[in-house]
């Protein structure tokens, strides 16, 4: 099959989620061609979502929409793992994610300074402080200023939303041992904005958004990408490698559309943004004489450091109707042990977010024992007495946590699906027990009187931190400061897979900021006389 020539532009993206997306919007609006390429396919909310079906629970639980069986396929280097939560799409994982905007710690960023464990970030929270507050403007992010744990008090730009009577029912445990609680930053919008209208609280944003309330990267950053005229979105390109000319400079990316054509997208700039999975997969796989462990592997770090919160939800039953199913899966957070603290067995920490616990009346049907009349007492005493507590803790960043290339499964297009292998390191584990005792005793002091657990499945996280880590030396790191890897000047990786601890926040809006540093790196740069 012959490959087909793209006419060249300036920068190509691959993906099009919360690193992608935004690096496209970003350099557009500084007069910079863009074309992205996006391997899931551009979904219309109104006519893909299942969120207004009659048989919304059903047909919800259908993963076909945000999947590409072709490529989409993850091994495991070790028994007892699970998959990773992503999404393909235009807008990727966002079209999915709970829209969560919470900002790392000054101290997230330097774990080998403060505790001497981890590795310390080449940037600083100062870096990323000013593209933080640009990201939560853009994004419309609904908010209360002024937490407890927080040394930024700017107000955000929508206000938040109330707290939901599940919320205060929880809440009367964390008052009872002295923990505090805010409402957490959402990416939802509270009150109407430019032709969006305000988030109804279905509580189903896991299965896209039908209003475009959730601020998802298509509905926000694509959009305005698009509107400039200088940025072409390619849905169903399925990216196998990058190309590289004789000096060594990334030259193009190889890729198949939806009807099978194989082409070559030639550009100046290459921007990797397929997350921590299929980035280092990517790379693994663009080998060549001038470099045959992988592109921008000299470090040998390419897939490694990869990373996942560890986590614990809790599900409790109260005496009194709390309608927990109606409203938004999650509303408050706490910090107060997201740190290091001398009394515990384990470094840092984890944070609480209050969720439901449950979704709708048949989900929670099928998941109860019995038949019958037992069964249906079972409901009565289930749905709508029911609460959630979530744990998400720090899983610290090892070496042999990683994703590289299965050396026999191999996908649609000939490529080596990734392997991923991730256990837990003897501090995961002490700080997954300390999380298991201190849930219970949240949900006792809150008055439950059943308490079920859910423990940790590895590789079953929706947060992949890691892989391509950023430094400031190319012997220990895959990138700079800036996302530029260290052996291909003009090659970027720009998502998660720069991350090099993983904090307890949700990543998203931390790989936004990232991508708007970069993107403005990059310009300036190209002003200069080009990149690298």
């Amino acid at each position: 099959m012959n490959m087909s020539m793209k006419k060249k532009v300036t920068a190509c993206v691959i993906g099009s989620g919360a690193g992608g997306g935004v690096v496209a919007k970003e350099l557009a609006e500084k007069g910079i061609s863009v074309v992205v390429l996006e391997a899931g396919r551009r979904l219309n909310p109104l006519q893909d979502y299942t969120t207004a079906l009659r048989d919304w629970e059903r047909a919800g639980r259908e993963d076909h929409l945000f999947s590409v069986p072709e490529m989409d396929r993850v091994t495991f280097g070790r028994p007892g793992m699970s998959r990773p939560y992503e999404a393909l799409g235009v807008g990727g994982t966002t079209l999915r994610y709970l829209a969560y905007m919470v900002r790392l710690t000054p101290e997230d960023f330097r774990t080998y300074s403060m505790d001497g464990i981890g590795a310390d970030w080449p940037i600083m929270y100062e870096d990323l402080a000013r593209h933080y507050r640009k990201v939560e403007t853009e994004m419309q992010v609904s908010g209360l200023h002024g937490d407890p744990w927080s040394l930024w008090k700017e107000p955000f730009p929508q206000p938040p939303f109330e707290m939901s009577y599940r919320d205060s029912i929880l809440k009367r445990g964390f008052d009872k041992l002295g923990l505090r609680l805010w409402p957490v930053p959402v990416a939802r919008l509270s009150r109407p904005f430019r032709g969006r209208p305000a988030c109804v609280n279905c509580g189903e944003c896991e299965h896209g958004c039908m209003t475009g309330a959730k601020s998802s990267i298509d509905v926000t950053y694509i959009a305005k990408a698009e509107a400039t005229g200088k940025v072409e979105v390619r849905p169903e390109s399925r990216v196998t490698r990058i190309a590289v000319d004789p000096r060594g400079r990334a030259r193009g990316v190889i890729y198949f559309d939806r009807n099978g054509s194989e082409h070559m997208q030639e550009a100046d700039i290459i921007i990797l943004s397929a997350g921590s999975v299929q980035s280092p997969r990517l790379l693994l796989n663009s080998k060549s004489a001038l470099f045959p462990d992988g592109l921008a592997n000299s470090s040998g770090l390419v897939g490694k450091y990869f990373m996942q919160h560890v986590s614990i939800v809790a599900r409790a039953i109260f005496p009194e109707r709390i309608d927990s199913f109606r409203g938004f899966s999650g509303g408050l957070i706490s910090k107060d042990h997201a740190k290091t603290s001398p009394g515990n067995n384990f470094a840092r920490g984890w944070v609480y977010e209050l969720s439901s616990g449950v979704r709708g009346p048949a989900q929670m049907a099928l998941s109860l024992p019995g038949w019958g009349a037992s069964h249906k007492d079972r409901m009565r005493k289930t749905f709508g007495h029911m609460a959630g507590l979530a744990m998400v803790g720090e899983q610290l960043p090892e070496e042999k946590n990683r994703i590289e290339l299965d050396p026999k499964v191999k996908d649609a297009y000939g490529m080596p699906v990734p392997r991923m292998t991730l256990g837990l390191s003897e501090n995961d584990r002490s700080m997954l027990e300390a999380m298991k005792k201190h849930s219970r005793e949240v949900l006792h002091s809150a008055g439950a009187t059943e308490i079920e657990l859910a423990y940790h499945r590895l590789g079953a996280s929706s947060h992949n931190m890691g892989g391509c880590r950023m430094g400031k030396e190319p012997k220990t790191s895959v990138l700079n400061s800036y996302c530029q890897c260290h052996d291909v000047p003009n090659l970027f990786v720009i998502d998660a897979s720069c991350f090099v601890t993983g904090g307890t926040a949700n990543p998203s809006l931390t790989i936004m900021a990232i991508a708007t540093r970069a993107a403005g790196y990059i310009a300036d740069q190209g002003k200069k006389g080009g990149v690298g």
